[in-house]
């Protein structure tokens, strides 16, 4: 297992989507601190917000829905990330994701 504070974020996010005041509290860190991270893996691809009726997390047929607290239509839209294919194919290539 690498020891990249980018990968670690990227595992952290593979699990379920979370918020990031859920990711700093998981690393030990501050929303503050993980926000140039954060800006550098969505700029990359990495990372991409999920949100309610956007792209793949329309809240319907997600495998994640059980998990995902912008499943109920009348929750306002947390910021909430998720991996992307992209960040998917990264930790498969470093064995961190089957």
């Amino acid at each position: 297992m690498t020891g990249s504070p980018l990968a670690a974020i990227l595992r952290s996010v593979a699990l379920r989507p979370r918020t990031p005041a859920e990711l700093a509290r998981e690393l030990g860190s501050t929303p503050e601190a993980l926000g140039g991270m954060l800006g550098t893996l969505h700029a990359g691809g990495y990372v991409q917000a999920a949100a309610s009726g956007e792209g793949a997390c329309a809240c319907g047929p997600c495998s994640l829905k059980s998990l995902c607290r912008n499943a109920a239509q009348d929750v306002p839209p947390l910021h909430l990330l998720r991996l992307t294919p992209r960040g998917e194919a990264y930790l498969r290539r470093l064995g961190q994701l089957p």
